[in-house]
C-alpha cells in the first residue's frame, strides 16, 4: 500500500515540476524560445500520470 502511495506522490511531484518548467520556459522572450526550439504556442496544462 505504501509503495502505491509513494508512486502517486512521485507522479504528482513530477507533474508539478513539469508544469513549473513549462511556465518558466513560456516566460522567456520569443527570441530565446525560438533559439532553443520551444514551441511558439503554449501547451495545455495536463496532468499525465504514469499509471
Amino acid at each position: 500500500m505504501f509503495k502505491s502511495l509513494n508512486r502517486i506522490r512521485a507522479a504528482f511531484a513530477q507533474a508539478s515540476k513539469r508544469r513549473r518548467t513549462t511556465r518558466e520556459l513560456n516566460q522567456l522572450p520569443p527570441e530565446i524560445r525560438k533559439d532553443i526550439g520551444w514551441p511558439q504556442a503554449p501547451q495545455d496544462d495536463e496532468i499525465r500520470l504514469p499509471f
